[in-house]
């Protein structure tokens, strides 16, 4: 039975704790975010695959200096999976010998620490026993949710998304969820912001939630933006409603 660390889920920098980072083995993590900084030098060269949900600078942050830190520590490449248009973005815009040398050539081009591994939609990727199929979601770049699974259970990470029929449906589609690791970045009165920056609020949590036809055993409430963390974390406590929401920190 795998188990998630999670190492960062927080929507941004000054919150609880640092940003999308989870270990779900010691050898693979979803998403490079702040959260990344919680491991030691010892753990970091323990990771050998990373899933990237999206291109987005809270996810994907330290994957840059991570890399620094083993170009000339492990005999192997770090295998990066992610959809080609995030692989595109991460080639042109950060590996470029502009903003971070381009680890695709480094330390040597015939070795290097970096190897991008691109996806498709319901690729299914088994690593340690352990099962990670992509699917797409709607954010404001092309965006993968992640549904992990080994033997014994089934986590879904939403990664950033709206509410829409077409997530509901592919979550439907899904075997049941033991634990469904959500997004919940603006209070209701943010609505329109969400909306237009495709997150979620509380009440579109609840509507999501409300439309699937097995509900999660576990539902774990992250990604709240830091300017409204506090606000969020007192409406969840106060409200009944949210009782059964496990909201990280």
């Amino acid at each position: 039975m795998f188990n998630i660390d999670v190492l960062g889920c927080s929507g941004g920098v000054g919150g609880s704790s640092g940003s999308t980072c989870l270990r779900v083995h010691p050898s693979i993590l979803i998403d490079a975010g702040s959260g990344l900084a919680e491991l030691s030098i010892k753990e970091m060269r323990a990771i050998r695959h990373i899933f990237i949900t999206h291109a987005h600078m809270d996810h994907i942050c330290h994957l840059p200096t991570f890399l620094s830190n083993l170009f000339d520590e492990v005999p192997y490449p770090i295998k990066v999976y992610a959809q080609q248009e995030t692989i595109d973005v991460l080639k042109e815009h950060i590996f470029n010998w502009k903003i971070w040398p381009d680890f695709l050539k480094l330390p040597d081009e015939a070795d290097p620490i970096l190897e991008f591994v691109p996806l498709s939609a319901k690729q299914t990727v088994t690593l340690e026993g352990i099962s990670f199929t992509p699917f797409e979601v709607e954010h404001t770049v092309p965006t993968f949710a992640y549904s992990v699974q080994d033997q014994d259970q089934h986590f879904v990470f939403s990664a950033d998304t709206k509410l829409s029929q077409a997530v509901v449906d592919k979550l439907n589609s899904l075997p049941p969820m033991d634990t469904f690791m959500v997004e919940c970045a603006f209070p209701d009165r943010y609505e329109d912001l969400a909306d237009v920056s495709c997150h979620l609020t509380p009440k579109n949590v609840s509507a999501l939630l409300q439309k699937l036809e097995t509900p999660p055993k576990n539902v774990w409430i992250t990604h709240l933006k830091p300017a409204y963390e506090s606000e969020l974390r007192q409406l969840f406590a106060s409200d009944e409603q949210f009782s059964g929401w496990n909201i990280l920190e």
